[in-house]
């Protein structure tokens, strides 16, 4: 197990913590279906919510529009079929790198991510003045 792992989780939620290391690790639109099922709900903070097919489309375009976007996983545990990573993230936005973190709240079944919610404050990502 990792040192970044808290004790307690499950197998499952000490894998999906793995892959979401190697997704954030070589980030891609299409490699969302390594983590997130197509029919999956995803509640994104400033962007709304959709499904897990569109979220492909959703992550290539924010990969495009965040220049030198970074996502740290920090910390993670794990509640029954729910598992909750904390992460730091930079960017390029404006032409300013912006640090910001935030929580993403999953659940599991199957070893795929159902339901997301990523939450943090969305205001870091809006336009300077």
């Amino acid at each position: 197990m990792s040192e970044m792992h808290a004790t307690g989780l499950t197998p499952e939620h000490e894998d999906f913590f793995d892959r979401f290391k190697s997704f954030w690790a070589a980030p891609t639109g299409p490699r969302v279906r390594e983590l997130i099922a197509p029919e999956a709900t995803i509640h994104f903070s400033g962007a709304g919510t959709f499904s897990g097919a569109e979220y492909i489309d959703v992550m290539a375009g924010m990969l495009t529009a965040m220049v030198d976007l970074t996502v740290t996983p920090i910390d993670c545990a794990g509640n029954g079929d729910r598992l909750y990573i904390a992460w730091e993230s930079s960017a390029l936005i404006d032409g300013t790198r912006r640090n910001w973190l935030g929580v993403d709240r999953f659940r599991i079944k199957d070893g795929m991510a159902i339901e997301e919610q990523v939450i943090f404050d969305s205001a870091v990502l809006q336009p300077s003045n």
